[in-house]
């Protein structure tokens, strides 16, 4: 039986763990290649070893000449580009009072100015074929904030309009632009400080015990997976530049 991305060649940024590493073992299971871009070395090895056909990039995404060198080195070897998931990101958990530039300069470089090289680079080879999924993993902070991450609330609230303009841009190349908006989820970024905060007992009491989070949980890196295959699939054709939010039901609470 055919997989649904059979033959495709995926490209996913942070595919070295998290919801990345999800990303590219379920695109695996699909029948894709998967080439996994990480800056960690030994766990996007590790991740694209135990995958059936798949490319390991250690590579910093802010790397732009690297980023290059990527791209062009996967159309030559395959022919093209079907898919590209952003999704590396990192995040600073500090008062807007104590935030440095330095800090603020990194978090955009990751999260924004990243996905737009990226989508600049895939964009460029999907027009070439006529078609193409770009798909962006943003953050409920871009839409119900919390304290402590404005560079990164920002710099995802970013990647929201990004995806928009891209939808309507590459919309007549048939390359259609879309986002996942991950809630809570268990993930090493959900590891704060030393400390899963998915395990606190304030998470325990107020966002799964009174149901802050409708489904009483965090969610799993696979459960993103699956709506970055729908999008990624033939299964989504009339969709473009928009987001599906994957929470748990937080954002719809008060």
């Amino acid at each position: 039986m055919m997989g649904r991305l059979q033959g495709r060649v995926t490209m996913v940024t942070g595919a070295g763990q998290g919801i990345g590493e999800a990303i590219a073992r379920r695109f695996a299971g699909e029948g894709a290649v998967v080439i996994g871009i990480d800056r960690n070395v030994e766990t996007l090895k590790a991740v694209c070893a135990a995958l059936p056909e798949a490319v390991a990039w250690p590579i910093d995404v802010t790397d732009h000449q690297a980023m290059e060198r990527c791209f062009s080195q996967t159309v030559e070897r395959f022919g093209g580009i079907d898919v590209l998931v952003n999704n590396a990101a990192i995040s600073y958990y500090v008062p807007v009072v104590d935030t440095t530039l330095a800090q603020w300069h990194e978090t955009l470089a990751v999260n924004l100015e990243a996905y737009f090289l990226a989508a600049q680079l895939a964009a460029r080879r999907m027009i070439e074929r006529g078609c193409g999924r770009i798909i962006n993993v943003a953050s409920t902070q871009a839409i119900a904030c919390e304290p402590l991450v404005g560079a990164y609330a920002a710099s995802k609230g970013g990647v929201l309009a990004l995806t928009r303009s891209l939808g309507v841009e590459l919309a007549p190349y048939n390359i259609l632009v879309n986002a996942v908006v991950p809630g809570c989820i268990h993930t090493p970024m959900s590891v704060i400080n030393g400390i899963d905060e998915t395990q606190t007992e304030l998470f325990k009491e107020w966002y799964a015990g009174r149901r802050k989070i409708p489904l009483g949980r965090p969610g799993e890196p696979h459960e993103v997976a699956g709506v970055v295959l729908f999008l990624a699939s033939d299964d989504c054709q009339y969709m473009t530049g928009q987001m599906l939010v994957v929470d748990g039901g937080l954002t719809i609470t008060f």
